[in-house]
Parts: C-alpha cells; sequence; structure tokens
C-alpha cells in the first residue's frame, strides 16, 4: 500500500521545507493519527520521510481500516500544514499535488467537507 502522503505530497512538502522539516510533520501527524487509529503506531517515519511498516500491516489490518487510518493521517497532516502555512497556501500545495482533487469545497474551519 503507497500512501499518497509520501507519494504525493512528500515532494512538494520537502520542496517547502526540507527533508527534516517534512519528517517532523509527518512524524506529527503519524501521532496524532496513530490516537484514532491504534496500529498506526506500528508505522514509523524513515529518515528520507518514507513511511516504515506498510507493507507488514496489509496482511494484518482489515482493508477497510488500512484505508481510514491513511485518511485520518492525510487528515492529520493537512491540519498541521493549515496551522504552520495557512489555509491559501496549504489548498495551493493539495491542488498541484492531487490534480483531480476538487478543493474548492474544502472547509478547514469545521472539517466539513460540503
Amino acid at each position: 500500500m503507497a500512501l499518497l502522503v509520501d507519494e504525493k505530497l512528500g515532494p512538494y512538502l520537502t520542496t517547502l521545507m526540507g527533508t527534516a522539516g517534512f519528517r517532523a510533520l509527518l512524524s506529527r501527524a503519524l501521532v496524532l493519527a496513530s490516537e484514532e487509529v491504534r496500529w498506526l503506531s506500528a508505522v514509523h517515519v524513515r529518515a528520507d520521510g518514507s513511511l516504515e511498516g506498510l507493507e507488514e500491516l496489509e496482511t494484518q489490518v482489515d482493508p477497510e481500516l488500512l484505508a481510514e487510518g491513511r485518511v485520518i493521517l492525510v487528515a492529520q497532516l493537512l491540519g498541521l500544514l493549515v496551522a504552520f502555512i495557512g489555509e491559501n497556501l496549504t489548498l495551493r500545495l493539495v491542488r498541484e499535488a492531487w490534480l483531480k482533487v476538487p478543493v474548492n469545497d474544502l472547509n478547514f474551519d469545521t472539517g466539513d467537507r460540503k
């Protein structure tokens, strides 16, 4: 399972804040997400910002729970980005990383998606 955070958004964030900055941000998002999804505590951020431990979990965790964990991790990362760099720049990065995702209707204030 490739996690879209390190594949799609990672290069943009690494350019913005460097490898160490991206690694720190992803590590914090992972800690926050692990509080909601316990199996994420088995995943670790490597020095290059990629995630370690996901491959092993594919056979141990239900696919629906894997998808839920991915969503929660991405949500935590985006929430941290909004807090640090603001909603406008975060939306711009998301648009660049995920060209087909409609982000015009996102509301980061309430967490609701229209």
